[in-house]
């Protein structure tokens, strides 16, 4: 989890944002000595580069732009990608809504607080869904079905990942769709990056050798994630002869399997109600664990 936030002042140093979350304490003297040492040389960042520093439990995910020091003090294995994301769209914001008002700031620290409720929503309201499955089985389009986007008439593979913000689905969360690369050359890549995620969308072709392929190499992975991960099944090209039968790749699969035909624009209500199905079922999960 984010243990703090600060907002500093590159020319001298001060603090002129912090957020404190969570009951777990950390050690505020490394905290200190890192945010000293940090705006020391801030100078040589670039601006807008994102740069992350472990030390002990902890991580500092920090950034730099106009003048000022963004910091995220968070736990050693939380989700780096998510980390920057999020440290990206939380400065970001500050800059857009709140960067004017230090030209007449008068150090009291309550000219910032509004910034508060703004990071609330970057923080606690995002859904990582992932799209996973080997190259060629539609996941692109698939992305462009949910957005309402031009379907491709080429097929173009996804180099390593794609990420999209999906908007209209949820008031209380933010959700970004991840495009996985299938390709063999991204295996390795495979484990890290669901890392943080909530939902996966597994496609298949419906082919039989798909199908059968998709059970050992991408549930496997899916799997022997430490956490639970809701996944459910996209049976794409339903509309070619030789396509399996979602029930029939449910059973196989062991996992809730819907019918799709991503090129076809009257599947768009479809894949959207199975995501709004799957962020409900999502947040009665997480409600259940919190009541535990």
């Amino acid at each position: 989890m984010i243990h703090h936030i600060y907002v500093i002042r590159g020319s001298d140093g001060k603090i002129i944002y912090h957020k404190s979350y969570g009951a777990i304490k950390v050690d505020e003297s490394l905290v200190s000595v890192f945010l000293s040492a940090i705006s020391s040389f801030s100078g040589a960042m670039n601006e807008g580069e994102i740069k992350s520093v472990a030390s002990g439990r902890l991580k500092f995910v920090y950034t730099g732009s106009k003048g000022l020091i963004f910091v995220f003090c968070a736990d050693l294995e939380d989700d780096e990608l998510g980390l920057r994301e999020r440290l990206k769209r939380a400065r970001d914001s500050f800059i857009e809504d709140f960067y004017i008002k230090l030209a007449t700031w008068d150090g009291n620290p309550t000219v910032f607080e509004p910034y508060t409720q703004v990071l609330e929503k970057i923080l606690m309201g995002i859904i990582k869904i992932a799209l996973v499955g080997f190259g060629g089985v539609g996941k692109t389009t698939l992305l462009n079905l949910m957005r309402g986007s031009d379907i491709p008439i080429e097929y173009n593979p996804t180099i390593a990942i794609d990420v999209k913000r999906l908007d209209g689905l949820s008031s209380r969360y933010e959700i970004i769709i991840w495009d996985f690369a299938g390709q063999e050359r991204y295996t390795p890549l495979w484990t890290f990056l669901l890392r943080g995620t909530n939902i996966v969308l597994l496609v298949t072709d419906s082919t039989v050798e798909n199908v059968v392929s998709t059970k050992k190499v991408y549930l496997k992975v899916i799997k022997s994630r430490k956490t639970n991960i809701l996944t459910y099944c996209l049976a794409n090209k339903q509309d070619l002869p030789r396509a399996m039968k979602p029930k029939l790749i449910e059973r196989l699969l062991g996992i809730p399997t819907y019918e799709m035909v991503a090129i076809n624009p009257t599947f768009h209500e479809n894949i959207i109600s199975i995501i709004r199905h799957a962020i409900e079922e999502w947040s009665q999960t997480v409600a259940k664990e919190e009541e535990e």
